[in-house]
């Protein structure tokens, strides 16, 4: 609650959560729960190198290292997303790549992991460009270069 001085305006402030959304704070989690998936996956594949169950170990190392790349990428984007910043665009491009994996599921014969990819998507699609979200960041506030 804020006091006011005819003179001064608002004299004090009571702290609060901040200007973020909840929408912002989901999204950031998701991320998260995506990041940390991918490193766990990197560590499993390293596991299975260790105990002998992969035919190319510098495959195995190298799929290992790019799981754990993507997980450092969702990690920043979560970050960002706390942190208020615009990353609108890169987390709807993120959001967008789980249609074709969803598919290329649903072509592999498992509807349901297939559903949960687009189910996925449209999630982090609406959680990123719903108006609160988008207020929040600034998305679309910026002006163009040419001005």
């Amino acid at each position: 609650m804020n006091e006011t001085d005819p003179d001064m305006g608002a004299v004090t402030e009571t702290p609060g959560d901040g200007d973020r959304p909840w929408t912002l704070t989901v999204a950031a989690g998701v991320f998260w729960l995506l990041a940390t998936g991918l490193v766990v996956l990197g560590a499993w594949d390293l596991v299975q190198v260790v105990t002998g169950d992969v035919d190319t170990v510098s495959g195995a190392i190298g799929i290992a290292v790019l799981a754990w790349l993507a997980a450092l990428y969702y990690w920043f984007i979560g970050r960002r997303l706390l942190q208020c910043r615009d990353i609108v665009a890169q987390a709807v491009f993120q959001a967008l790549l789980w249609l074709p994996v969803g598919y290329y599921l649903r072509e592999a014969a498992h509807p349901v992991l297939s559903l949960c990819a687009w189910g996925l998507s449209a999630g982090l699609l609406a959680l990123i460009l719903c108006a609160p979200s988008r207020r929040a960041v600034g998305f679309g506030e910026h002006r163009r270069f040419s001005e």
